[in-house]
């Protein structure tokens, strides 16, 4: 018994500690050097809450979307262009140029993905939910509607094992997302100069959140912002430009019932591309 229990208890941590550690830590760097308005405690556990609600459905669905997956692999025997002789470095090293080269591809799955989610009514409705949080912070990172994941399975996860047998660490990678998109959400008042068209920063990602006419459908990318420049969607912040977040003409849902629901209510709202 005492046994089941402590592994019990290591897999929890196992499953938690890769998401509280980014928002304690960005949580806190937050309050040091905002780049707009702190969240309130109520804003943070409604966040907390709606983190939940999404991870549940992933969760849940966990072994029907590696099925799909895994069968979009097999279809094309292993991916029809394959990027492993690409990694010809042994140990650490090829691990992260393995890492790197399947981040790039997730990315440009990712803007298409996330460019469909701005430009479709429907798509917008549920990613809205996303989007709406006016205090833009770290906790936002998994604020995110639960039918989401199941659209990136069909649009981004399935297409990418089809076309790619890609070099990846599973675990490290999904650290990094896990890492990456607390980082990217983070409230903090922090300017990469050049290197913002190098690597999605905060502030970058900040501009796609912006409620400000001249940020609406700009930085789609979440790691690399070579996709934007290439796509024409790419904006360069200057150094102080740390732009109001939320959506203009639509309401902050006040509960997670409110949330759910969120795509399927009447409500009328001025979609970014308009």
């Amino acid at each position: 018994m005492a046994d089941d229990i402590l592994h019990g208890l290591i897999f929890v941590a196992g499953v938690v500690a890769p998401l509280a550690l980014p928002l304690l830590f960005f949580g806190a760097l937050e309050r040091l050097v905002p780049a707009g308005p702190l969240k309130s405690a109520r804003g943070w556990w409604l966040n907390l809450r709606l983190m939940v609600v999404y991870l549940a459905v992933p969760t849940v669905l966990a072994v029907a979307i590696k099925y799909l997956v895994s069968e979009a692999g097999t279809l094309s025997g292993g991916g029809l262009v394959d990027l492993l002789p690409w990694i010809s470095i042994s140990g650490v090293l090829g691990v992260i140029a393995g890492c790197l080269i399947y981040l790039l591809v997730w990315d440009f799955f990712y803007y298409w993905w996330h460019r469909a989610q701005h430009q479709f009514p429907a798509l917008w409705r549920m990613h809205s939910l996303h989007h709406m949080d006016e205090t833009l912070g770290v906790s936002a990172n998994m604020r995110v509607h639960w039918l989401e994941e199941i659209g990136r399975t069909v649009v981004m996860f399935m297409p990418m094992a089809f076309l790619f047998n890609l070099p990846v660490a599973t675990g490290v990678v999904a650290i990094a997302l896990t890492f990456w998109g607390a980082f990217i959400h983070s409230n903090l008042r922090l300017h990469l100069g050049p290197m913002s068209a190098v690597i999605a920063g905060p502030q970058v990602h900040r501009v796609h959140h912006s409620r400000l006419d001249q940020h609406h459908d700009r930085n789609f990318a979440a790691f690399f912002p070579v996709w934007d420049l290439v796509f024409g969607t790419y904006h360069h912040p200057a150094r102080d430009e740390f732009p109001p977040t939320g959506v203009e003409g639509m309401e902050e849902v006040g509960s997670v019932w409110e949330a759910i629901v969120h795509p399927f209510r009447g409500r009328r709202f001025r979609a970014p591309t308009e």
